[in-house]
């Protein structure tokens, strides 16, 4: 049973793990509680916004980029930390393993917290979520319907994503928001934006004017075999 358990999002390469943005290898340690190999990175200090973060499902797809893929961390008892309701900071942060199951670490985060060891707060409340979502028969499109948790996910994975229309010299240019549409298509796609947002155009010639609305299409696609979704979908 572990305390703390968060998601990170790490590049996987043939010599190790390494954080996406900062090119950050992760050492390769031995965690006596564990009972086995893994991987931890430490910082001197939190001074200056320092630290090793990890946070909810949700957030740490933000951080998705090529090579990348989703792991469960928790801090290193001994190290400082800050604990938010999202997440926390350390100076010594431990891979526990790869999230190839977000019903597995949901029941991992809840078993541990009835075990008495403390869970974040938001992450706990997922976990819950998840729990109680039911599972059998259910397809990826029934759980992008039915669950908000799923839909949050979604649009996460594919946050900074934003697309431009332009038409004469009007132009408007949108991205992904808590409430952009999803649609769900065959095959294993990540989430992506696709289409194109609203336009308000006017023209105006002497004493005549007028203003066309162009509708937005904008919509995120995520394959069904994508593999947070595939997962879900699984049974156990």
């Amino acid at each position: 049973m572990i305390s703390y358990i968060a998601f990170k999002s790490l590049r996987v390469c043939s010599d190790g793990l390494y954080s996406p943005w900062y090119e950050t290898r992760w050492d390769e340690v031995y965690v006596p509680a564990l009972g086995r190999l893994t991987y931890s990175l430490r910082t001197d200090s939190l001074d200056e916004e320092q630290g090793v973060y990890a946070a909810t499902v949700g957030d740490a797809w933000r951080y998705m980029e090529k090579g990348c893929r989703l792991f469960l961390v928790t801090p290193d008892p001994d190290a400082e930390t800050e604990v938010g309701t999202k997440g926390w900071r350390t100076t010594c942060a431990i891979v526990l393993g790869e999230a190839t199951s977000l019903h597995d670490a949901a029941r991992l985060i809840l078993a541990s917290h009835q075990a008495g060891y403390p869970q974040i707060r938001e992450i706990l409340r997922w976990a819950h979520l998840m729990d109680v979502m039911p599972r059998k028969g259910l397809t990826a499109r029934d759980l992008v319907e039915e669950s908000i948790e799923v839909r949050r996910m979604v649009r996460a994975a594919a946050w900074g994503y934003y697309t431009t229309i332009r038409r004469g010299r009007s132009e408007h240019t949108a991205g992904v928001t808590w409430s952009t549409p999803i649609r769900v298509v065959k095959g294993n796609k990540p989430p992506i934006l696709e289409g194109k947002p609203y336009l308000k155009t006017n023209f105006q010639r002497g004493r005549f004017s007028r203003t066309l609305y162009t509708p937005s299409t904008l919509c995120i696609e995520v394959g069904e075999d994508w593999l947070p979704l595939k997962s879900l979908c699984q049974t156990s």
